[in-house]
């Protein structure tokens, strides 16, 4: 027997008028249907400690909605050692129906956030919280992430900032 993915069996009820499939498929239907969350491999969170800090995160993305849906807006809170950093993403990106894909997001860190995360970068004590609002061809939808944690952060230049400070102190 031939084995069927989701988005084979989602193609069998798109001849159900609209009004019925909305009643199916709610915005919370939706949402649950979207998986978000860090990308599992590599460097999926790094924090850039240079002359000019930055974070770059990136998420894996699942739809498994029936639908091609579209990326609107995203917000980010990124608590890193302590420190709120809050990423805006408001580029609009499509993604098919069944597509596991990738997303981006890159932020310049303020000086100040920058040293209180180099004095305590060892503890590696960080979390994402994501609030996305999609949209398809049956509704707009809102998916949020609740403190996505035991986010691995790879620190780069961090020895840098450190011997900074570290020489502003004598």
């Amino acid at each position: 027997m031939e084995v069927l993915s989701i988005t084979e069996i989602w193609r069998w009820l798109r001849w159900l008028p609209k009004f019925v499939l909305r009643k199916m498929f709610t915005p919370k239907r939706l949402a649950d249907l979207v998986l978000f969350d860090v990308r599992a491999r590599h460097n999926s969170v790094s924090v850039n400690l240079c002359e000019h800090p930055t974070c770059d995160i990136w998420f894996q993305i699942v739809n498994m909605t029936p639908y091609e849906i579209e990326l609107e807006s995203a917000e980010f809170n990124f608590m890193c050692e302590g420190v709120e950093i809050k990423i805006q993403h408001i580029k609009r990106e499509v993604y098919k129906s069944g597509a596991i894909s990738c997303l981006h997001v890159r932020e310049d860190i303020p000086e100040g956030k920058a040293n209180s995360i180099a004095q305590f970068m060892k503890e590696n004590r960080s979390s994402i919280e994501v609030h996305c609002d999609f949209n398809c061809s049956l509704q707009k939808f809102s998916k949020t992430a609740q403190h996505l944690e035991g986010v691995h952060v790879k620190y780069i230049n961090g020895a840098m900032r450190t011997s900074v400070k570290a020489s502003v102190t004598k």
